[in-house]
Order: C-alpha cells, then sequence, then structure tokens
C-alpha cells in the first residue's frame, strides 16, 4: 500500500478539467505512477462532450477501459490496492482505484472516497 500513497502524494493537486484532471486522469496517472504503462495516451480529450464522445464510441465506460486495459476480473475482491476500479455512486460512472475497502476518485468536487460496495468492474495491475 505504501507505493499506492507514494502514488497518490505525487498527484498535482488542480481543478477538475475533463482531459487533464478527471476521474480518468487520475486513474491512469496511478497506473503509471506503479506500473509505467500509459494507458490513457491513446484518449485526447479536451471537454465533457469530447469525452462522453469517446465513452459512447466504445458503448460505456466500462468497454472504453476494457479497450485499453482488457476484460475486467470477475471478483473485484481480489485486485491490489491502486487497481483502477470503476464505481457507479449516485447514478454517475467513475473511474478511481482500489484502496482498502474503498475506491478513491476525482470528482468535480474534488477526491471522494466511496465505499467499494459500489464497485462495477475492475482490471488488474501488472507490477514491473
Amino acid at each position: 500500500m505504501l507505493k499506492v500513497i507514494q502514488a497518490l502524494n505525487k498527484w498535482k493537486k488542480r481543478e477538475f478539467e475533463y482531459g487533464d484532471a478527471d476521474c480518468c486522469q487520475f486513474a491512469a496517472f496511478i497506473v503509471k505512477e506503479l506500473t509505467g504503462d500509459d494507458y490513457i495516451s491513446s484518449f485526447s480529450y479536451d471537454s465533457e462532450n469530447a469525452a462522453n464522445e469517446i465513452i459512447q464510441s466504445h458503448g460505456d465506460l466500462k468497454q472504453t477501459v476494457s479497450s485499453v486495459l482488457g476484460q475486467p476480473v470477475a471478483d473485484y475482491h481480489t485486485l491490489k490496492d491502486g487497481s483502477p476500479v470503476l464505481v457507479n455512486y449516485n447514478d454517475l460512472d467513475l473511474m478511481g482505484i482500489k484502496l482498502g475497502k474503498h475506491v478513491v476518485c476525482l470528482t468535480k468536487n474534488g477526491f471522494a472516497q466511496i465505499s467499494s460496495k459500489h464497485t462495477v468492474s475492475g482490471w488488474p495491475l501488472c507490477l514491473k
């Protein structure tokens, strides 16, 4: 968990902005810090509409993430801390990272710690 906390501390706090500081950019940053792999560079967007167009072109956020990370695990409880996860909270799909029994997400209102019971899908980290 120490490496995950170190990665979280490297995140540069800034205003929420699609394509720079949003839930997907945050999760991708943590994954890159932990694995060295940059999965989000294939997606370029600078607005909510542009992000939604990418998501809709794949079907939904789960399918969009799966297009670069592969199929999610059947049981997200088996995921290591720092693994990217998709939660549905207040009817919003958000990307975040698993941290203990919670998911840490970046929202328009800042960081949120959400109970893992809201987890829809998760992808394993391939640590190097």
